[in-house]
């Protein structure tokens, strides 16, 4: 059954395999391929999702695009690669850490032979772009590419930042181009948890759903993915294996194989050469298509297109407007010509499936389940030539393939962040590029301990196919006094064929050149009275990135007497004569998998960092007793003992300085990083501003054309006097013209902002008339009902005693002051709206009214406090507010009770009389 929906069922899945420790914290997974981005989230609620971009899709362009110190992004580049396709810059993955001269880079030329090349770039080992008279190299592209996508993941997920961040690589990438990527990735401002195979995280993607079916028995699956540039298969075994308290899955890779040149990009650049030769002897154009860039690019892209539906239809037409000399072109094209123009492609389909096989030294037969992924396993060629590779196994439909790799790298950035707790899943990599260390041993006469001569000794490190995130590897060097150098090469790589080797080019040619110093200062700050250096001990691992790290190098002493010499008596035993200088042992810790050049170790006798300084400065004493000028004071019977200060111990390992030299690749370096961060916030800033500054053009466009539209509406007009409307018109011109001719890509922002301020001010002044007009009217009819209700308040008692009135004379006197100033203001304003035009100023607002209206209410409420004790109207306060309707209905409805009653109850209350009475009178 084919998961459509694994975005869906992660979150419930994941409810039980996490929990949140820190509501802010997040992670994303960038699945790196060579056309497109497919980002993944995971943080509190959002378990586990693929992140939109700005265009609200699922895949995003891996391209960037720079022109006029404007960068632009995904699908925006994209739209305009027809245009300068000299300057949208993509498939640059496998040009990482390569230089000019490296094969892939002359690959990447031919297919892409417009792209200006800086031939002599600040850094010569890298491949460098021309863009706008700047150089960039690929990391630097790449760097801000993944900035981008780290920019709208944040948004998507509605955080601030995000920090931790897993990438897939593919799985021939070297040791060097993976830590390339890294650097790349810190240039973006990431901390990269781990680089992840793609193969393994589609294939950990398939067993993280299926958990509970993996058992003791193994079970192996192999993943096949042709995408854009590359073909890879990798064969996978999930088991349990039993840890500590439980049993766990594990994932272990089986073996791989690989093709880094067959992809769909291959595909598509000959149906484009098809494309532009039946072209040219159709319409045979005057020039060729391949002299114009423009032309060139739109038969690239057409050509992918076709493509695309040649994998579902038999035949197609591919049109392009205007392809090249004004010409429109229409050219049929049939499945069966296109397999002819890949023909000689078809026997590489299969053989990454026969590489992965012969690494897993397992047959076919034993591989359980079978899957297709990439946008190249679409082709019907392809897929049928990979149906005969495996004969009678079936090709599955399990997994989401477009979305698995994310996925399941998503899984590993929810297991290595520190925001959220998973159930365990190991995985277990094959090393592909064997690693051996290259040094020189000096020859020492025995008797003499003079050095008498040289030998070269190599020994391996990392084993091919044997298994990674390795344990450290640890080499002792006895021969050495002085500051010296080591070198860390790859071993004969026998897994792959010779256009495999041909393929990684220079990069095999060496690894990394290790320098070490402070070994000859530190050996100058020891004493040979007080302890015997035995050797240098320099420790390696392969971290679960992939990357081979040099841990540290630490120069080993053991003292002739005292509590550090038992203590380091255990830790020089690997310095002993019956172990070869250089053979490398394995630490009992296991590797953390942290990608830090310095990776912590458990807790080890103290050591000191080497410095120029005297030793006694440089490395702090152990614990002494309290001195008083030299001597310790103690009272024992009257009698003092004089007691010698105690020989300050020194620590038994002193820490080396390392400094590592990549010579057959580019590595960016700690100030490459810096620089390129400082260069990618310079360019957000000026992108920050320019973006302000098109916002204020196109507002000012927009309310300009906006403004034009008022002059032509009487709505508008009927409130303009003749002076405001010439000088809107005049703005409008003048501001039109301006925007037409004069405006310049160095505008400032400013005269924008100025010209619409301008133009707002003289129709705000209209605008408020028309809101006047509409609002005013209702709200006067409101505040003279209310005033005449109120002044009916005031006659209330005028004809009866004062005993029976309701309210005390001068309270209605004071009422009736302060509602005759308020009755002349309103009728001022009567008389001012009854006699103004349209176009006329208000001399007051809709808020005076509203301000007058507040007023009189409170004065009311305040009077009708004042009221004498009534019992016959029950609600005359309600919700302590008057409602001077209802007291009129209320009193209406006695008066006309007590007409008709023939006979009055004289014990009725003096209040009720009254008030009756006043009500009678109303």
């Amino acid at each position: 059954m084919r998961l459509q929906g694994i975005s869906m069922l992660a979150p419930i899945l994941f409810f039980g395999m996490f929990m949140s420790i820190d509501g802010q914290l997040a992670a994303m997974t960038i699945d790196l391929g060579t056309q497109f981005l497919k980002i993944g989230i995971v943080k509190p609620g959002i378990p586990m999702d693929i992140a939109l971009n700005t265009e609200s899709r699922r895949k995003t362009p891996n391209v960037v695009m720079i022109q006029d110190g404007h960068r632009t992004f995904a699908d925006a580049a994209i739209g305009m690669q027809v245009r300068y396709p000299h300057l949208v810059h993509g498939n640059l993955n496998d040009l990482i850490a390569k230089s000019s001269q490296h094969p892939s880079f002359e690959l990447f030329k031919n297919r892409n032979p417009f792209y200006e090349i800086d031939e002599s770039p600040r850094n010569a080992s890298s491949v460098n772009f021309k863009l706008g008279g700047e150089s960039y190299s690929v990391e630097a592209l790449t760097a801000m590419i993944l900035a981008n996508a780290k920019k709208f993941t944040a948004e998507y997920a509605q955080v601030s930042e995000i920090k931790d961040v897993v990438i897939t690589v593919p799985v021939y990438f070297t040791p060097v181009e993976r830590l390339a990527l890294e650097r790349a990735a810190q240039m973006a401002g990431f901390n990269v948890l781990q680089l992840i195979n793609d193969g393994t995280a589609a294939a950990l993607s398939h067993g993280i759903f299926r958990r509970k079916d993996i058992t003791e028995k193994p079970q192996r699956l192999m993943v096949y993915d042709m995408g854009a540039a590359k073909t890879t298969a990798t064969i996978v075994e999930f088991k349990l294996v039993k840890e500590k308290y439980e049993k766990q899955p594990k994932m272990a890779v089986l073996g791989v194989g690989y093709d880094r040149t067959l992809g769909g990009i291959e595909m598509t650049n000959r149906l484009r050469d098809h494309l532009i030769e039946m072209f040219e002897k159709t319409y045979k154009p005057k020039t060729k298509v391949n002299t114009n860039r423009r032309a060139f690019a739109k038969f690239a892209k057409e050509a992918e297109r076709l493509k695309q539906v040649l994998s579902a239809n038999a035949e197609h037409f591919a049109q392009i407007e205007s392809a090249h000399e004004d010409i429109d072109a229409k050219l049929k094209m049939t499945r069966e010509e296109f397999n002819r123009l890949i023909e000689d492609m078809t026997p590489r389909f299969g053989e990454p499936i026969e590489q992965a096989l012969r690494m897993a030294q397992i047959p076919i037969e034993d591989i359980d389940q079978f899957v297709l992924m990439g946008a190249g396993t679409r082709v019907p060629k392809v897929q049928e030539i990979v149906q005969k590779t495996i004969g009678t196994k079936e090709i599955g439909k399990f997994l989401n393939t477009d979305e698995a790799v994310a996925m399941g790298s998503l899984f590993q950035a929810a297991h290595l962040s520190k925001g959220f707790k998973v159930k365990p899943f190991n995985v277990e990599e094959k090393v592909i590029f064997p690693v051996e260390v290259h040094f020189v041993s000096k020859v020492k006469d025995e008797k003499t301990e003079e050095i008498v001569g040289e030998k070269n000794v190599v020994k391996t490190l990392f084993a091919a196919n044997s298994v990674y995130p390795t344990n450290p590897k640890t080499i002792s060097l006895t021969s050495y006094s002085d500051d010296f150098a080591i070198a860390l090469k790859y071993g004969a790589v026998e897994s792959l064929t010779k256009k495999q080797l041909q393929e990684v080019g220079n990069l095999l040619d060496n690894l990394i050149d290790v320098e070490i110093s402070g070994l000859s200062d530190a050996l100058k700050n020891r004493s040979s009275e007080e302890s015997e250096f035995k050797g240098v001990k320099v420790s390696f691992l392969i971290d679960a990135s992939g990357i081979v790290r040099v841990r540290r190098a630490e120069a080993m002493f053991e003292a002739k007497s005292g509590i550090v010499g038992s203590i380091t008596s255990t830790l020089t035993g690997l310095f002993s004569s019956k172990t070869e200088e250089g053979e490398p042992t394995t630490d009992e810790a296991t590797a953390t998998g942290s990608n830090e050049e310095k990776i912590e170790e458990r807790e080890a006798p103290k050591a000191e960092e080497t410095t120029p300084q005297p030793e006694p400065s440089a490395t702090p004493s152990t614990e002494e007793s309290p001195k008083a000028n030299g001597t310790d004071e103690t009272a024992n019977s009257g009698n003092t003992t004089d007691v010698k200060p105690k020989k300050k111990e020194l620590p038994p390992m002193v820490r080396l300085r390392i400094i590592n030299k990549y010579p057959s690749a580019y590595v960016p370096n700690r100030y490459d990083v810096e620089e390129e961060k400082r260069r990618m916030v310079a360019f957000a800033e000026k992108e920050r501003l320019a973006d302000e500054r098109a916002a204020a053009e196109n507002e000012l466009e927009s309310f300009s054309f906006e403004c034009s539209q008022y002059l032509e509406e009487s709505e508008f007009t009927d409130f303009t006097t003749e002076e405001e409307k010439s000088k809107l018109e005049e703005l409008v011109k003048r501001i039109r013209l301006w925007l037409e001719d004069d405006v310049t890509k160095e505008t400032p922002t400013k005269e924008f902002t100025d010209n619409l301020l301008e133009l707002k001010n003289v129709v705000r002044t209209v605008k408020k008339r028309q809101e006047h007009d509409k609002t005013v009217p209702e709200k006067m009819k409101s505040l003279e009902t209310l005033l005449e209700t109120t002044l009916s308040l005031t006659t209330l008692g005028n004809n009866v005693d004062e005993e029976k009135a309701l309210f005390k004379k001068e309270d209605r006197d004071g009422l009736k002051t302060k509602l005759d100033k308020l009755k002349v203001w309103v009728e001022g304003v009567r008389k001012h709206l009854d006699t103004k035009k349209k176009f006329d100023d208000f001399n007051f607002t809709g808020k005076d009214i509203d301000s007058k209206i507040k007023s009189l209410n409170r004065e009311v409420d305040r009077f009708m406090k004042k009221m004498k004790k009534i019992t016959t109207l029950d609600e005359l306060n309600k919700d302590g507010k008057i409602d001077i309707d209802e007291i009129v209905a209320e009193a209406e409805k006695k008066a006309s009770a007590e007409e008709k009653s023939e006979t009055k109850d004289k014990t009725k209350e003096p209040e009720a009389g009254a008030e009756s009475e006043k009500k009678t009178e109303l």
